[in-house]
């Protein structure tokens, strides 16, 4: 056997040990992101009052989501919504729950490959909080807090309570068992 040859098998044997190492590696980062079993995304979720996240959302939405038009809609002021949701403090639990709902779209893919629709749109909902909830720290730093918290925070309360709703929904879309568990926890 010539050198170009144990050349050629050694840079062989190389490039199969890098393939086998990618392969576990990735083997086992699948694993540990698989390892957020149901009962560990359950305790991901902070307690929020649901009755009143409601309340302020069905204030300017419908149960579909849909923005309310009618003269019973928009009545809860800034102080109102501010004492149902608990502050600036409240609305960043609702922010944090949202990664924790977009990771349960996520979760029931495994059985249900059509969540991967709703996860994004999830996704899409998350930024959208966020961007509220950027928006309130900001007028906060400015003092100007009070005035501006209706303005953001009911919005995002409504976006939080559709995206409870699809999560609920692709869980019983895919008849799932963990539906009641899931329903209990938001």
């Amino acid at each position: 056997m010539d050198i170009r040859t144990a050349a050629f098998f050694i840079a062989i044997g190389i490039f199969l040990a890098v393939l086998a190492w990618i392969a576990v590696r990735a083997y086992r980062r699948a694993q540990s992101s698989s390892g957020k079993d149901w009962d560990h995304l359950l305790k991901r979720l902070a307690a929020v009052d649901r009755a009143s996240i409601a309340e302020v959302a069905l204030d300017i939405i419908d149960e579909t989501g849909q923005r309310r038009r009618d003269e019973g809609s928009a009545i809860l002021d800034s102080g109102q919504i501010w004492k149902l949701l608990g502050g600036l403090e409240g609305l960043e639990v609702l922010e944090a729950n949202c990664a924790v709902l977009i990771d349960l779209a996520f979760y029931v893919q495994r059985w249900y490959p059509e969540a991967l629709v709703v996860a994004e749109r999830l996704r899409a909902s998350a930024r959208e909080i966020e961007w509220h909830v950027e928006r309130l720290k900001g007028a906060q730093k400015t003092g100007k807090l009070e005035s501006a918290f209706s303005m953001y925070a009911q919005p995002a309360v409504a976006t939080y309570y559709v995206m409870t709703r699809q999560v609920l929904a692709l869980y019983a879309q895919g008849n799932l068992a963990m539906l009641a568990d899931l329903e209990k926890a938001l």
